[in-house]
This record gives C-alpha cells, structure tokens and sequence, in this order.
C-alpha cells in the first residue's frame, strides 16, 4: 500500500522518499499535514475512489507509527461502510506493507487539497479525544465530486464500486432490524415497514422517520421506550432542546448519544413523538433482527395512509382538515387547499422515500 506524502507531512516525519512505482489506485492513498485548531492532523485520500478519512491531533510519537495508524484506519472507515470483514481483509493483503513516497502528480494533489479543503468546514465535529475522526471522515466521504464534464458522484459509492469490481458484488453485510411504525391518527393509523442498520443512535432513527413519514423536520421531538409491564424504561431527549432535565421517573438520554440495538427487542415498545404542539405519536415495535443485511442504509419496504402536513392542529386539527378537503363547497375549502398545496405531501411514494432514505445516514 503507497502512502504518497506531500512535503509538508514528509518533513514533519523526517523521512525522505522516492517517487511511487506504478501501483494500482485502489492500493494507494493521497496524504497530507494540516492544522486544525492548532493540532497536527493528516487527510488521506485513496487515489481511485477518493474515499479518505482524517487523523487528528497527532503528536511526534505517533507520527513514528503513522504506517500502524493508517492501517487501523483505513480498516475502521471501511468498517464505517459496513463491508463485509473477510473483503476488508482481503483488501488489505492484496494492498501489502506500506511504504510510503513522494505524491504521484497534480491530479492527485488537487483532489487531495479539496480534501483538506472539505475537511476545514467542519472542524466543530472533531472528537478532541480520538485520533481517528468518524464524524469528519462521514462528511468528507459524502461530498459531491465532479467526475467529469456531466457526471457527479460521492467517494463512498465510488470505493463501493472499486471494491465490487474487484471482488464482486456481495462486499456488504450488517446487522439490521425490521420496525413496524404505526403514527396514530385517531380512527386509523399511518404504517411503515422499514429496515435499518442496528447500529445507529437515536437520532439517526429520528431522521429516517421524519423522512418515512414525510414530516420536515420542524420540531422538537422524543423517544420513550416502553417495556412489557408498561413502565417507561428509557426517555431520549433530542440534543437540539434548549433544557434537558433528568428526571427520578426513568433513565434520561440525549439522542446522538445513545444507541438504539440494546433496545431492539421484541419486549420493548419505542414511543416517537414528534411536534409537543400537535402531538404526533408513533408506535415502534420490532418486527425481527436481520443479521445479513445487504445494505448499508435503511429501506422503506411498505406504506399504508400518508402522513398529516405540518401543524394541522393533531388528530382534530387533522381530522377538519380532511373534512374541509373533501366538500369543495366548505367555505375555507379554498384557502385550506392554498395551504395543503403549500404544507403537504399528500401521496406516499415509496421509491421516492427510498431515494431519500439511501443518504439518511449521510448527514
């Protein structure tokens, strides 16, 4: 596996090296010395896919165990991807030991800059403690990359390419989890069938509903989860609440924090209420654990009844509002379907929700 260093990252090593030999690009990574909040951190790129991740706050003793550190990471993002470990593996006996070099041409060194470029946006994710930075690294491997002329692409579906090319289709494999959601709406519900990784947190989970539903995100919102006796085991509070308050009732949780597999239990009932104002409650109760899932992002497989728009009111509020849209002769029916037109979805579509859900996770 080439590491091709820039000037900057080779002096900081105190190594002097060669130009690359000819290498595949899947087996050679773009890296590069930079200053964050006045700490050392390297960005790497892979010269084909450029998929890359970040190390920060690195110090001289571990930058005489960069080629360690590269590799752990270089494992741990592709784990990100949830690529299967037997391909991860092989990746990494066919990239060999790594040597590392001078960067091979500008074309590299451009993307590698854009790279970096990216990566100073979003300095406020950086996790002070931990070399490896997951959060940057989601961030840096989302971003739109022009290809060429017309086509638009992100590094992580280009490194999933690479890798199916290389080792066939089938290099994905996580756990996953089958909910049912039912959104009560009074006389009859809103259902989702939808499939995720078991390994996100709560408010990864919260962004996936809101796009099965097709809500926007307004307002506030919580999960309580529910056992099998009816006592509320668990409350998690979104991060985004001005005031979080603990309380002697159950455990209290912020959602970024807390992860929902522990809870993906049959016994459990999970409670999403979104909107304090209109009260929008969702029934979540695990349909069954899915432990080769092939994909790493959620699915919607089936939804009954759309969702209500946006403060309607709740159930009644809703329950009107249905009224006046189906009399044309109501008095406010015209400046209600002004506002429908404005506010609602009215039509579930699950191929669009499925194109949305691919990057929930991305955010």
């Amino acid at each position: 596996m080439f590491i091709e260093c820039t000037k900057k990252l080779q002096d900081e090593m105190g190594i002097t090296v060669e130009k690359p030999y000819e290498d595949k690009e899947l087996f050679s990574w773009s890296a590069n010395l930079i200053n964050i909040k006045r700490r050392k951190a390297v960005v790497l790129v892979n010269n084909s896919s450029r998929f890359g991740f970040v190390l920060f706050g690195l110090k001289a003793k571990d930058f005489k165990r960069l080629d360690e550190l590269i590799l752990q990471s270089v494992k741990r993002c592709f784990q990100s991807e949830k690529i299967k470990e037997e391909i991860i593996e092989q990746y990494l006996s066919d990239a060999g030991t790594i040597c590392f070099s001078k960067t091979n041409g500008s074309r590299y060194v451009s993307r590698l800059n854009k790279a970096c470029e990216v990566v100073g946006y979003f300095e406020e994710l950086l996790d002070l403690e931990n070399i490896y930075q997951p959060k940057i690294t989601r961030k840096l491997n989302a971003d739109i990359i022009k290809i060429d002329k017309y086509n638009y692409e992100q590094p992580y579906e280009l490194l999933l390419k690479d890798l199916k090319e290389n080792y066939g289709e089938n290099i994905v494999k996580c756990e996953g989890v089958k909910l049912v959601v039912k959104l009560d709406l009074g006389s009859y519900c809103a259902e989702r069938k939808i499939i995720i990784p078991i390994d996100i947190n709560f408010k990864e989970l919260h962004e996936i509903l809101q796009i099965s539903f097709g809500w926007k995100n307004y307002h506030l919102y919580e999960f309580n989860v529910i056992n099998e006796e009816g006592d509320k085991v668990l409350n998690v509070a979104s991060e985004d609440e001005d005031a979080f308050y603990p309380n002697g009732e159950c455990k209290v949780a912020i959602d970024s924090d807390t992860f929902i597999k522990d809870y993906m239990k049959k016994e459990y009932t999970i409670i999403y209420k979104y909107d304090f104002g209109d009260n929008w409650e969702h029934e979540i109760k695990v349909d069954f654990i899915i432990h080769d899932y092939d994909k790493n992002y959620p699915i919607c497989i089936e939804g009954i009844e759309n969702a209500p728009p946006e403060d309607v009111g709740g159930i009644t509020g809703y329950e009107k509002f249905l009224e006046i849209m189906s009399n044309p002769n109501h008095s406010e029916y015209e400046e209600t379907k002004r506002w429908s037109d404005i506010n609602w979805n009215k039509d579930f579509c699950i191929d669009l929700v499925n194109k949305r859900l691919k990057y929930a996770l991305r955010n």
